[in-house]
């Protein structure tokens, strides 16, 4: 990499991520996987390094770290394991953004801070019934006295079983209104939570749960932004975070490509490496291709959300979207140079297989971020933060 995305402290910054996840994530990714969790080791590793607390600003003890850095770091990490990517896009960017640009002076000095100090978030927004279509969900909250009463139930929720605390999506107004009687608030883990973790195909470890709160009382003064206005905050949070979910779909496509491009200079067949195959090299060629655009995709979004440039909306989407379709068609070609060993377990090409198929449904389908890249040519997305 030259120019903007490669300066002294990205190389700086890019570095101490790597050599992070050499001594901490390569050891154990495969275990990860295969159990189902995160050793509490890693945890307070990943914690200790700030990468739970990605966007905390350093006045609340967080490394503030811009959105294209931000997604250097996933990247970096999603190199050696997925779930500990996608658990810091979540708690680093998901749930700090909103607060850091919404949540009251109250709400930041609390929360940014227990970031900041290692504790984890989650952001729940999806319900059995709704995923595309946010705007239906049917969780509630409602006003008693100083308190507020979420009920409901939500589904495909990272972070769940290690958060101390959620970001939760609830109707405040009328179904009927749909996105106009939404509302965000910080919940606090409690008893009044049940938390039952998911078996999912891949991401293993990222504490993937379904979520149900019963009677959760929640002080008044911990809604984020204002009552009914708080579909657009999930929106913008959405917005910053597709980029930063492209980016662990980015760090897979780099450690698919490398384990490929090894493979093909080290294997031989019919008396010569299967990287002077022409077949062969025109599948690296393709891969390096694919690779190289969607970095380039991604650090430009990344650098337009930094800028707050009114048509980053737009540029989100086309870097999960090539995140997600150019990542398996990348993966599913790096297994194919390696043939049977790239589809053992006894490869980490089988793992990231099935790891980058979730770009593709995780923090809106590919088919959502195509009605956002036209309705963003339609003039039909309003700028963030305006």
């Amino acid at each position: 990499m030259t120019g903007v995305y490669d300066t002294e402290e990205i190389r700086l910054l890019r570095n101490s991520v790597r050599e992070f996840g050499e001594k901490y994530l390569a050891p154990v990714a495969k275990k990860i996987d295969e159990e189902n969790r995160v050793p509490d080791d890693v945890i307070k590793a990943v914690a200790d390094m700030g990468y739970f607390a990605l966007r905390v600003p350093e006045e609340y003890g967080g490394p503030g770290l811009s959105t294209l850095e931000s997604a250097i770091v996933v990247e970096e990490l999603a190199r050696y394991s997925s779930a500990v990517s996608i658990m810091a896009t979540v708690s680093g960017t998901m749930v700090a953004y909103p607060l850091v640009h919404y949540g009251s002076q109250e709400l930041q000095e609390k929360y940014l801070t227990r970031l900041a100090q290692g504790e984890i978030g989650a952001f729940a927004l999806t319900e059995p019934c709704c995923g595309t279509d946010a705007a239906a969900i049917t969780t509630t909250a409602k006003l008693e006295g100083d308190e507020w009463i979420i009920n409901g139930r939500k589904v495909f929720i990272t972070n769940s079983p290690y958060a101390s605390f959620f970001l939760v999506a609830a109707r405040t107004g009328k179904v009927e209104d749909r996105h106009r009687g939404i509302s965000l608030f910080v919940v606090d883990k409690s008893d009044c939570m049940e938390i039952s973790k998911l078996e999912m195909m891949g991401y293993r470890g990222s504490g993937t749960s379904e979520v149900v709160f019963e009677n959760c009382r929640v002080p008044k003064e911990n809604i984020v932004g204002e009552v009914n206005k708080g579909f657009k905050i999930v929106m913008d949070a959405l917005n910053e975070g597709r980029i930063i979910t492209a980016s662990t779909g980015l760090g897979i496509m780099q450690a698919a490509f490398d384990e490929a491009l090894q493979y093909s200079k080290q294997r031989e067949s019919m008396g010569k490496p299967l990287i002077e195959h022409q077949m062969i090299q025109s599948m690296i060629a393709q891969m390096k291709l694919l690779l190289e655009a969607t970095r380039q995709l991604i650090y430009t979004a990344a650098v337009k959300v930094d800028n707050n440039e009114p048509d980053y909306p737009m540029w989100s989407s086309m870097a999960k979207l090539a995140a997600a379709s150019w990542g398996v068609d990348l993966v599913r070609m790096a297994m194919q140079v390696m043939g049977g060993i790239g589809y053992s377990k006894e490869s980490p090409i089988e793992r990231y297989y099935r790891d980058i198929k979730m770009i593709e449904i995780g923090d809106g389908s590919n088919e959502v971020q195509k009605m956002v890249i036209v309705k963003a040519l339609l003039g039909k997305v309003r700028p963030p933060r305006q």
